[in-house]
């Protein structure tokens, strides 16, 4: 399948603790038990930039790509951990996460706010999955920009709502894309209320899912 034109790009790896074959095991747990939604955890508020996504796709989809760079030691071993337990959506409204959605991430002090994207996929996010063997699918930095403001995308930027435009960009980065999903309502959510979690808690809970759903 293509890359669309316009699209949910981020890059993801090890966060809060977690390799990304915890992450990947404990989202296909609560994707399986919500009936293929999950919650995608995202560091930045890109909501203005979803709304013009909207406008222009009549079906958007978030795509996955590995984080090329090593993973930094308050992602492996962070001091703090927390849940966030309250969401509102797009439009400011309370939205009430389900029963089997978990989100995380590293606290950071000063930072009350978290985000996520709201996927769905139908078919299984770890059969498949490989980091050693990705698709035949090609994101080159050299060809995306912001949706919103048109500018060219910055290498630091792990999540960001963009344009394709294919053209030869000699020397640019390329990311392989080994996961592909359905942005679905509410699309976008702020998160609050984080509350204080284990690692070993929440590779738990995934067991736990798994069972029950």
């Amino acid at each position: 399948m293509p890359v669309p034109r316009c699209f949910v790009w981020t890059k993801f790896g090890t966060e809060a603790g977690q390799s990304i074959s915890d992450i990947l095991r404990r989202k296909e747990a609560e994707r399986s038990a919500n009936g293929g939604v999950f919650y995608w955890g995202i560091g930045n508020a890109v909501g203005p930039s979803i709304l013009e996504l909207l406008r222009q796709a009549d079906e958007p989809e978030v795509l996955f790509s590995p984080i090329k760079s090593t993973p930094r030691r308050d992602d492996v071993e962070p001091e703090s951990v927390v849940a966030w337990t309250a969401a509102a959506g797009l439009d400011g409204e309370p939205y009430r996460l389900p029963l089997w959605s978990l989100i995380t991430s590293r606290f950071n002090i000063g930072r009350p706010r978290h985000y996520a994207l709201v996927c769905r996929r139908d078919s299984s996010l770890v059969d498949g999955f490989d980091t050693a063997e990705p698709t035949a699918e090609k994101i080159a930095i050299g060809e995306l920009t912001n949706l919103l403001t048109g500018r060219p995308l910055g290498s630091s930027q792990v999540t960001a709502v963009v344009r394709r435009c294919a053209r030869y960009t000699p020397s640019t980065a390329e990311y392989s894309v080994n996961l592909r999903a359905k942005l679905v309502p509410p699309y976008f959510i702020q998160l609050s209320a984080p509350q204080p979690v284990t690692v070993p808690v929440v590779c738990s809970w995934a067991n736990v899912s798994m069972e029950r759903g």
